[in-house]
């Protein structure tokens, strides 16, 4: 809520200033300006302005002095005007779709965006009717009362469910679900904070399992499609849950092993049973569907977008969601995701792309190390700043490097970006985490940067094994 406007004595309006975020304002404008101005070879009028674009969108996203999504829409607004406007330096005077200013609104309507928007629809309608605890009640009972296998489930679940639901929804569903379990271990026993820290831990590995698992997947697949090199559902899957399988079981070692349970055995207490309804059976039917057709795309050939409307018609046709469901869709990303992507589309119109591809290039760096450097970077400015943000920075750069291939590099650095788990900012389930009090900033640090650095390890081993075994990459 905006504050009350202020009058002094003499009915003058008084003006409260941050001076604070005044000065990263001006810091970061001047440094954009100032950046058409290199002496760069190879820049044109058109490139100049899209790496101003550029310059300034990072300093927002990195400062996050104006909200993301804000910075996303400036993109696509400046984009449109400085370089799309009829007889702009692009000089898109043409109808067609490629030739003319909608080449910066196409990301608006972009099929990635269809299927993150059914992902976010089909999460609010399991919730909304439990459908999400029923689930976990299920596939967590089989792992007993033993605490190292307990907690194996609760890694396993959580990462499951935040394959298709938002890492921040499924973290606070998990930690509700613990939470009367914490009680028990306070001051006694150090293995609460192994389950509190397996939360977020699994949740921002899980969701690296499928496109719509976190928002730089959808980057990713966004740029390759633009590329004309789509990377499917499956394909993701083929590529990323074994990723996931073997840092969970990793995650789950590195945890029991500092974080030893005193306790021989204990039980989760769940939520009280809940009536089957017609709703609930809805919300069933329409999720298992929804889910096997996206596990099912090589054989009947649906796109996965196509795939990501059959909750929307069916939650929306028989009142599963509401108006009031519909706001909690996580706008604010799409928003942010559209903006990266047309970010992209601006640099690689303008050529810019190609420019900082040959300044990069120059540096003698081989393939591989190349690679690492653009992982290492996208962990560590994504533990900073949102890990969308980040991927939408650097996956346009690293996919013009062709770094190995545009799909290594373009899955490189969206997974990477959504290893960075080290601070309690870095990502919202670590928030809701750390909000429990039962971990410090410490530990979060030092366990977060484990997980993040063998992740990284893995992530660039599973890529280059795999570009050489098979062709998905």
């Amino acid at each position: 809520m905006s504050e009350p406007i202020e009058f002094d004595e003499k009915g003058n309006v008084v003006l409260h200033i941050n001076w604070k975020v005044a000065f990263k304002i001006i810091i970061i404008l001047g440094l954009a300006v100032g950046s058409y101005f290199l002496p760069l070879p190879g820049l044109t009028t058109a490139s100049r302005i899209s790496l101003m674009i550029f310059v300034g969108a990072a300093g927002f996203w990195v400062t996050e002095v104006i909200p993301p999504f804000a910075t996303a829409i400036a993109v696509i607004v400046l984009s449109i005007y400085a370089l799309g406007a009829p007889g702009g330096p692009l000089e898109l005077t043409g109808s067609g779709l490629e030739t003319s200013y909608r080449v910066f609104l196409n990301p608006i309507a972009s099929p990635v965006l269809v299927l993150f928007f059914g992902g976010f629809i089909l999460a609010i309608g399991a919730a909304k009717h439990g459908f999400d605890v029923r689930l976990a009640k299920i596939f967590l009972k089989p792992f007993g009362t033993r605490p190292k296998m307990v907690l194996l489930g609760v890694i396993l679940i959580t990462a499951l469910f935040s394959m298709f639901m938002s890492n921040t929804a499924t973290t606070a569903m998990m930690v509700a679900i613990l939470t009367p379990l914490f009680g028990r271990f306070e001051g006694r026993d150090p293995f609460k904070k192994a389950l509190v820290l397996s939360v977020p831990f699994a949740a921002n590995i899980g969701g690296i399992g499928t496109i719509i698992g976190t928002p730089p997947n959808a980057v990713a697949a966004s740029v390759l499609g633009n590329l004309g090199t789509p990377i499917s559902f499956f394909q993701w899957m083929l590529i990323g849950v074994p990723v996931v399988i073997v840092l969970l079981f990793f995650l789950w070692v590195l945890l029991l092993k500092v974080f030893k349970p005193r306790e021989e055995e204990f039980e989760i207490l769940f939520p009280g049973e809940q009536k089957l309804t017609w709703d609930l059976l809805i919300v069933l039917v329409t999720f298992i569907a929804t889910v096997l057709l996206w596990l099912t795309g090589p054989l009947h050939k649906i796109p996965s977008a196509v795939v990501a409307l059959l909750p929307i018609f069916a939650f929306t046709v028989f009142g599963i969601i509401d108006r009031d469901d519909l706001r909690k869709v996580e706008w604010h990303v799409l928003i942010l995701i559209a903006g990266g992507m047309t970010l992209g589309v601006a640099m690689q119109q303008t050529g810019l792309s190609q420019v900082l591809v040959g300044m990069v290039t120059s540096a003698g760096l081989s393939p591989v190390a190349l690679l690492i450097t653009m992982a290492v970077f996208g962990i560590a400015i994504s533990n900073f700043m949102s890990n969308t943000s980040a991927a939408n920075l650097l996956i346009p750069i690293v996919v013009a490097l062709g770094v190995i291939s545009p799909k290594v590099g373009a899955l490189a650095v969206a997974i990477a970006c959504s290893l960075a788990m080290s601070l309690p900012i870095s990502t919202p389930p670590n928030a809701i985490a750390f909000a429990t009090r039962a971990i410090t900033t410490r530990e979060l640090a030092k366990y977060g940067s484990f997980v993040s650095i063998g992740g990284m390890v893995l992530l660039i081993g599973a890529l280059l094994l795999l570009k050489q075994l098979t062709n998905l990459l």
